[in-house]
């Protein structure tokens, strides 16, 4: 009799336990989806729907906080600057609407009477002073893989695993010509100018993340990788706080 009367007393207390910790879980969860649930309703009211965040250790979690591989860029003798980051041309610090990415870094640029031209292992692009796209030569319009690219007087030079080749300010047609090395003005890439690189930067992080974001991410359990199981697991603590609770009272010294 004894032995039972303590069997029940431990399981009572394991579940007086269980219901307690229980509690502390579900109230977690129900504390974080209420404040962030309300926060969201009434971001806007406060005025800080479009606010942004850029605190460091937040931009490492949500990896924004590394740079591009490459940023590869070359200008010209008018100042002209074009760098290749993340499969995008940019003119100076504007993206080149060109309707389509750039998947082969850049390697090199020249001038023309009242154009600029980039080329690619792959191609050529054609481009307004403005960065307006003229046209694209893909490689079908091309005679090799190109490995240099330069200019001479109003010639371009390309050069080849299989040699150099030439062309004129139409790109119609490549003849091959000798080694002209030390005549072309092969194009090179510098280095990228601060401001140059800070705003390229910047677009590639983006602003930062927005407070809106945050508070949705937080809400949704995606900040922690876990995505809609916090719902489920909230609903599920909060189901075994109503049963534990339930058998509690049910058991109650009458």
């Amino acid at each position: 009799m004894i032995s039972f009367k303590r069997s029940r007393q431990t399981r009572r207390k394991f579940l007086l336990l269980s219901h307690r910790y229980i509690g502390i879980v579900s109230a977690f969860f129900l504390i974080l989806i209420a404040t962030t649930g309300t926060a969201i309703n009434h971001l806007k009211d406060v005025g800080m729907n479009d606010y942004v965040l850029n605190w460091p250790p937040l931009l490492r979690w949500y990896g924004l906080s590394k740079g591009p591989q490459d940023i590869i860029t070359f200008s010209t003798d008018s100042g002209a600057i074009v760098s290749w980051m993340n499969n995008q041309l940019y003119l100076g610090k504007e993206p080149l609407k060109l309707g389509q990415t750039i998947d082969s870094p850049l390697l090199g640029i020249a001038e023309g009477p009242d154009f600029l031209a980039a080329a690619t292992s792959r191609s050529i692009i054609l481009l307004t002073r403005a960065g307006v796209l003229i046209d694209r030569l893909g490689q079908e319009n091309l005679p090799e893989p190109i490995r240099r690219f330069g200019s001479k007087d109003d010639a371009f030079f390309i050069d080849t695993p299989n040699g150099q080749f030439k062309t004129t300010a139409s790109f119609l047609s490549w003849t091959p010509v000798p080694s002209t090395s030390k005549q072309v003005a092969w194009s090179s890439p510098r280095a990228t100018p601060a401001a140059v690189r800070k705003q390229l930067l910047d677009i590639y992080h983006g602003e930062g993340i927005s407070l809106q974001q945050l508070l949705l991410d937080l809400h949704s359990g995606r900040i922690m990788r876990i995505g809609p199981w916090i719902s489920d697991l909230s609903a599920l603590a909060i189901l075994l706080l109503a049963i534990s609770g339930l058998i509690n009272w049910c058991r109650r010294p009458r």
